[in-house]
């Protein structure tokens, strides 16, 4: 998936602007690099558009956050108070998020995370 292509869907199924969904997404993806342990966080970024792979942190321990904590974190870096709103637009970013990575890489990514932040990403739940 192109960049521009990534925003424009985001934006369609947050119903952001421009500047708001690219914060939204750069937001959503940093807080999710931080989550993920190991390497996850560069496979994802290998997988997304260039001007975005710089937005996924790194931190090879990964933070233990709950769905709760991952929220609280992109409303924070999103500068959205609204918790509804964060939830919608972090669904809208996992979901695009899901559609633009291959088979192989989605299935490693779902496995480190907990069930309630892979129902943001409105797929099913991997096995094994």
């Amino acid at each position: 998936m192109e960049y521009e292509q990534m925003i424009a869907t985001v934006r369609r199924r947050a119903g952001l602007g421009e500047n708001e969904a690219v914060r939204s997404v750069q937001a959503v993806l940093s807080v999710l690099g931080e989550r993920l342990a190991g390497q996850e966080a560069d496979h994802l970024a290998a997988q997304l558009p260039d001007p975005l792979d710089g937005s996924v942190t790194r931190n090879p321990q990964g933070r233990r956050w709950d769905v709760g904590e991952f929220l609280k974190h992109v409303g924070d870096r999103e500068q959205v108070a609204d918790a509804d709103q964060v939830r919608q637009h972090a669904q809208a970013v996992l979901r695009t998020v899901a559609e633009a990575l291959d088979d192989d890489e989605r299935h490693d990514l779902l496995a480190q995370l907990p069930a309630g932040i892979i129902d943001l990403f409105g797929v099913p739940t991997p096995r094994g």
